[in-house]
């Protein structure tokens, strides 16, 4: 830990950081030992608990897969049983929702918002689990929610989630409008395509047509590298133009 020896500012940005792990800590209520390992592990004990916990929070970024160990359900249940926190609720609610238990991941949704009511996690699936037990009446103020809260994200799930229930439930008007919306916050063609989408579905190919020809348009003229991470949407945008006459 040289290094935090002779850069006093690296020093007191790490000491910054473990008293943020701390304090993100305490609001979790997570297990007490965590506090000791961020407290007596110089610099790895607070990151070990970020990439633990806090990670999550950021949307698109996760533990490497190879360092990740995989907990069984049952080992879940206990730490549950034993030290119902927080983020023991989060992890065996999320477990249950990879296998499409929506019904039984809820409560356990619901007990981790009752010490964080606005974790993005927690009312995004809360509102999933909701939409999936047909409740969109539940499940769309929740999303709305966490829209208002951050409207970014993890990579926008709770605008497509939310524009999902809505068309799913049969509030068409609804849906269009919300990706209208979305159109607007993040014009990506991707966001075009499912406006598109969305328009075709409701009679209003002119429109739809429209706005294809003008995003394939700027795809033309994008960068190369871009082009090519976005190929994909290019080509649902050329097919769905061809759905548009």
């Amino acid at each position: 830990m040289e290094i935090l020896v002779h850069h006093p500012y690296v020093s007191l940005l790490q000491g910054a950081f473990m008293i943020w792990m701390l304090v993100d800590a305490y609001r979790r209520q997570v297990d007490f030992f965590w506090f000791y390992i961020i407290l007596l592990v110089p610099v790895l004990g607070a990151w070990a608990y970020f990439f633990m916990f806090k990670v999550g929070d950021f949307g698109g970024l996760h533990l490497p897969t190879f360092l990740q160990r995989r907990t069984s359900m049952d080992e879940l249940r206990f730490r549950v049983d034993q030290a119902p926190t927080m983020a023991n609720h989060l992890a065996l609610a999320q477990r249950l929702v990879e296998q499409h238990d929506y019904e039984a991941a809820l409560p356990h949704f619901q007990a981790a918002g009752k010490t964080e009511p606005d974790h993005g996690q927690v009312l995004f699936g809360q509102a999933r689990c909701h939409a999936r037990l047909g409740q969109a009446d539940v499940a769309v103020p929740l999303l709305q929610r966490l829209i208002e809260k951050d409207d970014r994200w993890s990579n926008y799930a709770a605008w497509h989630l939310l524009i999902e229930t809505e068309a799913e439930s049969g509030d068409r008007a609804a849906s269009l409008a919300s990706c209208r919306r979305l159109a607007q916050v993040a014009p990506t063609l991707q966001h075009k395509c499912l406006l598109a989408e969305h328009l075709l579905a409701d009679g209003q190919a002119g429109e739809a047509r429209s706005l294809l020809q003008h995003a394939l348009t700027e795809y033309q003229y994008l960068p190369g590298p871009l082009r090519r991470r976005i190929r994909r949407w290019a080509s649902v945008a050329r097919r769905l133009l061809k759905q548009a006459g």
